[in-house]
């Protein structure tokens, strides 16, 4: 039978008085943070499955760079390609104009001179860079995706960002020979001239039977830029879709972590002022049970 002396009896309510004040202080921890987890010991199935749901969370954080990167991409790649449809415009009305037997020489060379200025503008257009990189090149690291002469400097490998959780990507350009085909150069022209150049030089010779070719030219790109439009619309479209999937599933795991990781604090207030009144109860037990001994004035 083991005796109960005065030293065990403070080692245990000492004990006791710490285990209470610990208790205390985990709870004003929990208060404080907002969250029941502290440490992978206060439940160690609950902190595994916040580990993964934050893992969930940061995934979701990377595929929604990836989609504001395809989205920004889209934008710049559709603007650049409606500023193009709309010079096409004119291009066709100087040449449906140049076409008139009404017209004088020199009337068709302005046109023709316009119509060369246009080229440039286009030109430009299809140079158009988002971050430092030209849309419409595809992959290709270069400058720009079209020189001076017409000649495409790019591939014909659209950029691509893996958009889901899965392996699947999506094309977030288009390439120039998709956009612009023959519009800067044409291989079945016997000098590689584009439909642009052969308008020019049409309008300058007064050929009716090459206004009339060119013109047939110029609405097939034009056919094909607007297709290209409605792809890239239709990715934009896709890429919108994803962003709302995505953002649900975000917004679920971010309730789920709180549901595991957060504190109902109405009960952990509770809790509080109910430990801090059994703590100051205990204290006052303590000071009347164990009085000083003889030793303790000796100390």
């Amino acid at each position: 039978m083991n005796r109960v002396t005065p030293a065990s009896s403070r080692q245990q309510v000492t004990a006791a008085l710490q285990a209470s004040l610990a208790r205390l202080q985990a709870t004003q921890d929990q208060i404080s943070s907002g969250r029941r987890l502290g440490k992978p010991s206060d439940s160690p199935t609950d902190t595994a499955t916040a580990m993964s749901l934050r893992s969930e969370h940061q995934r979701s954080e990377q595929l929604d760079r990836a989609l504001d990167d395809g989205t920004s991409r889209l934008a710049t790649a559709d603007q650049a390609l409606s500023q193009t449809d709309t010079l096409l415009l004119r291009v066709r009305q100087l040449l449906v104009a140049g076409s008139n037997d009404t017209n004088t020489g020199s009337e068709r060379s302005a046109m023709a001179a316009e119509v060369d200025q246009l080229r440039s503008s286009l030109l430009d257009v299809a140079n158009t860079r988002y971050l430092g990189r030209p849309v419409f090149a595809g992959t290709q690291d270069t400058e720009s995706a079209y020189d001076a002469s017409g000649a495409y400097l790019g591939n014909t490998t659209p950029v691509e960002r893996r958009v889901t959780t899965g392996p699947d990507r999506v094309a977030v350009s288009v390439t120039g020979p998709d956009a612009f085909t023959t519009l800067f150069a044409d291989s079945a022209d016997p000098a590689g001239a584009g439909v642009l150049t052969r308008i020019s030089d049409a309008l300058r010779s007064g050929d009716k039977a090459a206004l009339g070719q060119a013109l047939t030219d110029l609405d097939g790109a034009s056919d094909a830029l607007r297709t290209s439009q409605s792809i890239v619309g239709a990715r934009a479209a896709r890429l919108e879709s994803v962003r709302t999937v995505s953002q649900a599933a975000q917004t679920r795991a971010e309730t789920q972590l709180s549901t595991v990781e957060g504190i109902d604090l109405a009960k952990a207030l509770t809790d509080l002022s109910v430990q801090q009144s059994a703590y100051q109860a205990a204290l006052q037990t303590t000071a009347k049970v164990i009085q000083p001994s003889i030793l303790d004035f000796l100390r």
